[in-house]
């Protein structure tokens, strides 16, 4: 399958409202029937589709929108989820090529439903207007994925088994390149057995399309003054995860941050779930940094690791912002500089923002000809200022917390020393003691999986680094500070600076060569004003990380129930939330949260 290409120029929603009524000015068509807007959606896409009935029966439901527009859709199914329990994982899958700015966006549903109780939830989640696969946890079981580009050209990028189809695209006349032959054969691929669908559209167009995917049309009566709709069910049958082979039970052997991550989620969506963890704690070893950074890398590289680099940061984030609203985690959001090393480097992050075309809250060149530029307390004469950088303070401690008051069991002090099939089903030995495997495994430590899979090679390389918390600055500065590593300061007044990248070595002993350089960095970055610093390392941490030689990480099915999710580098705890997301969609069945071409590109089968 051929990339798409990435990124791609979004250009927002362009509309006017009349009467209370909200109409694309790009399309000359509303995005709803003036008889009312969440009558008609309830009508047309609840009801057309049984969706009460369903959310009580099923353990999962993948729903699969065209045009996400004002979100009307999305909001009536919250409600309708909600008013069964919300026990369902609901999967919500949107496309959109025209996505509404924030501020417009709650301006039209303003002026067009009024109030609404999940407006703000929904609104504040959004992505930002980046091209592309966007995964959002509204709720522990409700997830919302926005794609935003066109429908009819990355719907091949889709992974999904579909449950319900919403086609709410505008118009067959006033849209016609989104409803080609192409997008419905697509639905055929992606329509999981039982799948129906719903249109407020009668179009014969529309009804023909959805015969070749394999559906039954019915014509039955509109919303309102309309006098039909379409609605289908799909006669074939896909191979897919039914509702009642969903796993339950989830066995992780590692505890870092890439274990913890996948269990919390996990545990969020219902599953049973173990950690054994070799050392006497999770959250140890290369996991136990003691203040990681959740940023972006701007620099041109807009190949896959680029793409999947910013869809990961930008999950993360949201991460761990909605843990951190059940638990104090100690993150800490502010903005964050990334400094040029070079002529030539901030050339190529100007020309990166430019394409990037994010809002100046998310990106923002700074030179010393900007008026704020002066506070920053820095020696450069410019920098990029990033909207949002995440700080993990004494993280550890506090996903231990989370852990505990969890429904996750934790077994620490324990080896994995043998994986085996018995009588089809998986076990494997830990210890001295074997035991049985109920639902599937996931191995996130490099060195078992070194040990388990010896005939998988995945092309792991140890990387080793150190961070130094420096004292004796006699400057504050309220930002992290990347380039050539990266400082940060700490809640004792202190800096950690961070950047040492030793290949191939296994040593986790502390080395005063690499405080030096730690120090020189923070010497290098921050202005004093005339006073002479007198710098000191207070203390340091060195672990080993483990990255592949393609820098990409790896997340997925190695053979029958066994996943991997490893191979991070130092970008561990801001790629773990989302290729967590991704082994599990594979697991439970939902809808994958990255293109198909980029899932390929971090199969643990890559190599």
């Amino acid at each position: 399958m051929k990339r798409i290409p990435w990124p791609q120029t979004i250009s927002p929603a362009a509309y006017s409202i009349q009467g209370g009524v909200v109409h694309s000015t790009t399309y000359d068509d509303p995005y709803f029937a003036s008889a009312g807007a969440m009558n008609e959606k309830e009508y047309v896409y609840i009801k057309g589709n049984h969706l009460g009935r369903r959310f009580r029966e099923s353990r999962k439901i993948t729903i699969l929108e065209l045009g996400f527009g004002l979100g009307l859709n999305f909001l009536s199914t919250l409600d309708a989820h909600a008013a069964t329990g919300g026990d369902c994982v609901l999967d919500y899958v949107a496309f959109e090529k025209h996505p509404f700015e924030k501020s417009d966006l709650r301006k039209c549903l303003r002026e067009s439903i009024g109030a609404h109780a999940r407006v703000d939830d929904v609104i504040a989640k959004l992505p930002p207007l980046l091209s592309g696969f966007h995964r959002v946890m509204i709720y522990p079981k409700v997830m919302l994925t926005l794609i935003y580009g066109d429908a009819a050209e990355y719907i091949k990028e889709l992974e999904a088994s579909v449950d319900v189809f919403f086609l709410d695209g505008f118009s067959p006349k006033k849209n016609r390149v989104m409803w080609t032959p192409r997008l419905f054969a697509s639905f055929r691929r992606l329509a999981a057995t039982g799948a129906t669908f719903s249109t407020y559209s009668s179009a014969s167009d529309v009804r023909r399309g959805m015969i070749h995917a394999g559906f039954d049309v019915g014509l039955p009566k509109g919303f309102g003054s309309k006098r039909n709709m379409l609605t289908g069910t799909f006669r074939g049958e896909n191979d897919s995860k039914a509702n009642g082979s969903i796993p339950a039970d989830l066995t992780i052997v590692g505890g870092g941050i890439a274990g913890c991550s996948l269990a919390l989620r996990a545990a969020e969506l219902g599953m049973k779930v173990r950690i054994i963890e070799s050392g006497q704690s999770a959250m140890g070893r290369g996991s136990s940094n003691p203040l990681p950074l959740v940023r972006p890398v701007i620099s041109l590289d807009f190949g896959p690791r680029g793409q999947f680099s910013w869809y990961a940061y930008l999950s993360a984030m949201s991460f761990y912002r909605r843990l951190s609203l059940s638990q104090p985690i100690g993150w800490h959001e502010s903005a964050g500089l990334q400094i040029p090393s070079s002529d030539v480097e901030w050339n190529k992050m100007r020309e990166a923002v430019d394409i990037l075309a994010l809002q100046d809250d998310v990106l923002k060149c700074l030179d010393d000809d900007s008026d704020s530029f002066s506070k920053l307390n820095i020696k450069h004469s410019r920098a990029l200022m990033i909207g949002q950088v995440g700080q993990l303070r004494q993280c550890q401690s506090f996903i231990l917390r989370l852990l505990e008051g969890s429904s996750v069991e934790v077994l620490t002090g324990k080896t994995v020393s043998k994986l085996a099939m018995d009588s089809g089903r998986l076990g494997i030995r830990q210890d001295s003691s074997p035991f049985q495997v109920d639902g599937e495994l996931v191995l996130c430590n490099p060195q078992d999986i070194k040990r388990l899979l010896p005939d998988t090679d995945l092309k792991l390389q140890s990387i080793r680094g150190q961070s130094t918390q420096v004292v004796g600055h006699p400057t504050s500065f309220d930002f992290p500070i990347c380039g050539d590593g990266y400082i940060a300061q700490s809640e004792d007044g202190g800096v950690w600076s961070s950047g040492t990248f030793d290949v191939g070595c296994d040593s986790i002993e502390c080395r005063d060569s690499d405080d030096l350089k730690n120090m020189a960095r923070v010497n290098n970055v921050l202005k004093f004003d005339g006073k002479s610093p007198s710098l000191t390392a207070r203390q340091a941490w060195a672990g080993i990380r483990y990255a592949t030689h393609d820098r990409m990480p790896h997340a997925g099915r190695i053979r029958g129930g066994v996943h991997v999710l490893t191979g991070f580098g130092s970008r561990g705890f801001t790629w773990a939330p989302l290729t967590a997301e991704i082994v599990l969609s594979d697991i439970l069945g939902l809808s994958c949260p990255v293109e198909r071409s980029l899932k390929k590109r971090i199969s643990p089968l890559r190599f």
